[in-house]
């Protein structure tokens, strides 16, 4: 059935709500620069497709994206392309978008993130929820990387035929890029393996080895002493917004495969938030509602 917020209509709305048992999925992510090679909304595409491939498994509803993650960067110096938004306008519209989808009829909310930079924002966001007495509840689940490893991993224990996406030479790069140990972070292979997929034609793999993704290592002292700093130098290490080894080889069939991987999860969590009878059991308790 169509699962997604904005193509549903009115007349369907509630038989979307009843089959998705109250779940409804926000895909969040940002626009900031992955490398040279993959587009600047990375990180809400892979996670907007991929809780739409989630929810064909899985019924959920899918609300619009949540595009505009946080990107701390806001200086003279950052990316071309990239998008920053106040942290406290950003906390402020999640929860209304929250309560607008609970005023909908959805009392099971997860955000599906793609961006590692919104997870102390998320972190904050769950703890502010819990500030006041809700009518729903919220969950997050960060988006997973399939490829290499654990595309590798499936392809050792349940054998080749697990990948049928895969030609024996993808299955042969894999599984060497596993055994080297391939380093994947932002803009890595992970990443590039969603965006070939996902949409080809937005990936420039012909613009790798131009900038590389290895750490700057400069803010690592820090982390050595105990302190942490903002995004924990990350910005600083690699000043290339680029985290990881090379995709060198990375195609689409590579991807479609780590897709299935990911939605397969993704569908996991949201089934799990379906059956749960304790989370909202738990806000009612604390404020002492009476279910």
């Amino acid at each position: 059935m169509e699962t997604r917020w904005l193509y549903t209509t009115s007349e369907n709305f509630p038989t979307l709500v009843e089959a998705s048992k109250g779940v409804c999925i926000i895909p969040m992510g940002c626009v900031e620069k992955h490398g040279l090679h993959l587009p600047l909304g990375q990180d809400i595409i892979q996670v907007s497709h991929l809780a739409y491939m989630a929810s064909q498994l899985e019924t959920a509803c899918v609300f619009p994206d949540f595009t505009f993650g946080d990107v701390p960067e806001n200086s003279p110096n950052t990316p071309a392309g990239s998008i920053t938004l106040p942290m406290d306008m950003e906390m402020a519209l999640l929860e209304t978008l929250c309560q607008q989808i609970s005023r909908n009829g959805f009392k099971k909310i997860l955000i599906y993130n793609g961006h590692g930079g919104n997870g102390s924002i998320l972190t904050a966001f769950l703890r502010k929820l819990e500030n006041k007495y809700h009518d729903f509840v919220v969950g997050v689940v960060f988006v997973g990387l399939s490829a290499p490893h654990k595309l590798a991993k499936q392809i050792l224990e349940q054998g080749p035929e697990s990948v049928p996406e895969m030609t024996p030479e993808d299955i042969d790069l894999v599984l060497k890029y596993h055994q080297e140990n391939m380093r994947i972070g932002h803009a890595c292979f992970g990443e590039t393996a969603y965006a070939m997929g996902i949409c080809p034609e937005s990936v420039r793999l012909d613009r790798l080895g131009i900038e590389d993704g290895q750490s700057r290592g400069k803010a690592d002292y820090f982390k050595a002493a105990g302190i942490q700093i903002r995004d924990g130098g990350w910005g600083i290490n690699f000043p290339n917004a680029f985290d990881g080894d090379d995709p060198i080889g990375c195609n689409e069939r590579i991807g479609k495969a780590a897709l299935r991987l990911e939605a397969q999860r993704f569908a996991h969590a949201i089934r799990v938030m379906k059956e749960d009878e304790n989370l909202m059991k738990w806000h009612q308790e604390a404020w002492g509602v009476a279910p």
